[in-house]
């Protein structure tokens, strides 16, 4: 690891991102003061670089508080209208549409451009990535709609990037008007012309599953089969755009493009492959991963040109300064994350993992694939299973079989599209790219099917996270310095990491209930210890169903309780339920008369007025004499909006479980 003094990128990046993270905590934008006071008292007693340290705070907070997307007002969602936008990101989920769209006109006229997230029930018409469309849509501000603690939220990142608003718009209102016209709007669109390429060529369609993913960054061939099984043997990465694969299309342009270096042309030969890269990381979406392995490798191809001196940390720092720079609320990502630690492992880690010199080439080059490995894997792990949790123990053989055979498998992959481009036989490379993509899944399948390596359900609390985040800085102290006092502060982080792993029990005591806010059912779901009891409304043939989705959705928060089991149970329907939560009792009403028969003597604090219920919503509220009346997420939009006014003119409490879930603990 170099000295600070040759990597001094390194502190202001540092101070940067906090100052991104200090205003996406909420603090106040008054708190720029501070610095910027203490960088004029560091200017007068000539500490230049603590002063510029604390201008890089304070304009990492400025830059966020600029990319912050203003609240577009209430007024603009009470009505139906037309719209027109290009869409930026479509997402294919068969046989719906997700689309975010920049809006820049409403109701035939122009106005200010703002970012929405559209949903379409249907495959058509087939939107594609900068295509100008119209729609006739009403929008609603993008929330929060998190249900239960520790609640993936699948939309934060989303209004982290200025998506302020979503629709569901009817397929028979959307209009695609033609291609945006720009040359970066030409360049996005190279990427379906790839991937239509891909799906022709005649290659095995597992081979075209795994090309087009790790070519395009498209995985809307991939089945959910593959992405599971690469996730279980710890190769995600390999399905997701990053250094690794910008390296391989870096060698494969370079090879192409050697005729220009024997002819003397070297800066010629240089330029366009930073334009290639350019052009690849523009066409791929600008993912993070793949910005910052560009940004490195300009940096690199600068310099050579050039023929100056080149810092991996100062190239990796400049990387991360212009991705937030224009995009702070990559921060937040998890690419971002993994992408930049497992950047920062490999180049602290994996010269000291490798236990042959430098003088050996060929074997230390072959060795250098299992130590970049672990490099990478030991900067993300904690990081990917907060995220993930899961833990693949058998990460090493498979990545070393993968990295292997990457490079192979794309060159070849590539070498078959020209091919086909040009009309060429392409038979042998062909074979060598089905050959490698089945070597590399059935590494993967084979590291799966062992028994106890990969741990599935593994849960760290923030705490833990941050623990063996911090056992990496005395590790690394240790790794370079071989001092015993380095030595004996990773092993005190990492045991005190792993008792508050142990002992520490954050699970709440007692009973919790919530009612998600769900249209299609109404559900109480109660937890009592391990075991999570669902009642609701759904139909007995859906529950099978509903458990695997209520799984997948509420993973943490089932993992976070320690809960193995879920049990559901439906809702007679016949006669309206009470049901009785910590001391509280739930009256669940499902018909127009069901209310009748409960006696005062009940003392119903929530009445939960159900899909169904047709009745006076005031002869209700008067009859049952409830605290609170709680009106259903799944009721008929109208019916729910007029019981919600006659309560409100009465004065009588109540809740919609349209706008917040419920809960009790």
């Amino acid at each position: 690891m170099p000295p600070l003094s040759l990597i001094p990128l390194l502190p202001f990046t540092v101070v940067f991102i906090l100052g991104i993270l200090s205003e996406g905590s909420g603090v106040t934008v008054y708190i720029v003061s501070v610095p910027l006071a203490l960088a004029a008292a560091l200017v007068f007693f000539k500490r230049n670089y603590g002063a510029i340290l604390c201008c890089g705070f304070s304009l990492g907070f400025l830059v966020a508080c600029i990319h912050s997307a203003p609240p577009i007002p209430a007024e603009g969602f009470r009505r139906v209208a037309q719209y027109s936008a290009v869409a930026r990101e479509v997402r294919t989920y068969e046989p719906a549409q997700v689309i975010i769209a920049e809006i820049d006109s409403a109701a035939g006229g122009g106005c200010s451009p703002f970012l929405a997230k559209l949903t379409v029930p249907s495959s058509l018409p087939e939107v594609g990535e900068t295509d100008r469309i119209n729609f006739t849509v009403r929008l609603s501000p993008l929330q929060d709609r998190r249900d239960l603690p520790e609640e993936v939220d699948y939309d934060a990142m989303l209004r982290r990037r200025g998506v302020v608003c979503e629709g569901f718009v009817r397929p028979d209102s959307l209009r695609v008007v033609g291609a945006e016209g720009g040359l970066f709007n030409s360049i996005r669109r190279l990427r379906p012309l790839l991937s239509r390429q891909i799906a022709l060529s005649p290659l095995s369609t597992e081979a075209k599953e795994f090309l087009n993913t790790t070519l395009t960054g498209d995985r809307s061939m991939l089945s959910a089969d593959t992405t599971e099984l690469f996730s279980s043997a710890g190769l995600s990465h390999i399905l997701a755009l990053s250094g690794l694969h910008v390296c391989v299309i870096i060698g494969f342009a370079s090879v192409l493009l050697f005729p220009l270096y024997l002819f003397g042309l070297r800066r010629t030969r240089s330029l366009l492959l930073i334009i290639l890269l350019w052009m690849f990381a523009v066409m791929t979406g600008l993912v993070p991963s793949v910005l910052r392995s560009v940004i490195m490798a300009t940096v690199v191809i600068v310099a050579y040109i050039y023929q100056r001196q080149r810092s991996s940390f100062n190239s990796l720092c400049l990387a991360a300064l212009l991705i937030l720079f224009f995009a702070p609320y990559s921060i937040y990502s998890v690419g971002f994350q993994l992408s930049f630690l497992a950047m920062t492992a490999i180049l602290l880690f994996a010269e000291k993992f490798n236990p042959v010199s430098r003088r050996r080439r060929a074997l230390y080059a072959l060795l250098s694939f299992p130590a970049v490995t672990l490099s990478a894997v030991l900067g993300t792990m904690a990081v990917s299973v907060y995220y993930f949790n899961i833990l693949p123990l058998g990460f090493l053989p498979s990545n070393f079989v993968a990295a292997l055979l990457l490079p192979v498998a794309l060159s070849s992959g590539i070498v078959v599209l020209i091919a086909q481009w040009m009309a060429l036989p392409c038979g042998i490379f062909v074979y060598l790219a089905d050959k490698s993509v089945g070597i590399i899944t059935a590494t993967a399948s084979a590291v799966d099917s062992v028994f106890g390596l990969t741990m599935d359900g593994v849960y760290l609390t923030p705490v833990v996270l941050v623990g063996c985040l911090l056992s990496l800085v005395p590790f690394t102290l240790w790794l370079y310095k071989r001092r015993m006092a380095y030595a004996c502060a990773t092993v005190i982080v990492v045991a005190a990491t792993v008792s508050v792993a142990t002992f520490a029990d954050d699970v709440p005591e007692g009973t919790e209930a919530y009612i998600p806010r769900t249209r299609s059912h109404t559900s109480l779901l109660v937890r009592d210890r391990r075991s999570l009891h669902v009642l609701t409304t759904a139909p007995a043939h859906l529950h099978a169903d509903m458990e695997v989705d209520f799984k997948k959705k509420y993973r943490r928060y089932l993992l976070s309780r320690g809960v193995d089991s879920l049990s559901f149970r439906a809702f007679s329907r016949e006669r309206s339920e009470i049901v009785t939560v910590g001391g509280r009792h739930l009256l669940f009403v499902f018909d127009n008369r069901q209310f009748r028969e409960i006696n005062e003597t009940d003392n119903i604090d929530y009445a939960v007025v159900c899909a169904g219920f047709r009745g006076d919503i005031m002869d209700l509220a008067g009859s049952v004499k409830a605290d609170t009346i709680l009106l259903s997420a799944d009721i008929n939009s109208r019916r729910h909006n007029r019981y919600a006014r006659e309560l409100t003119d009465a004065g009588v409490p109540h809740r919609s479980l349209r706008e917040s879930a419920f809960s009790l603990r």
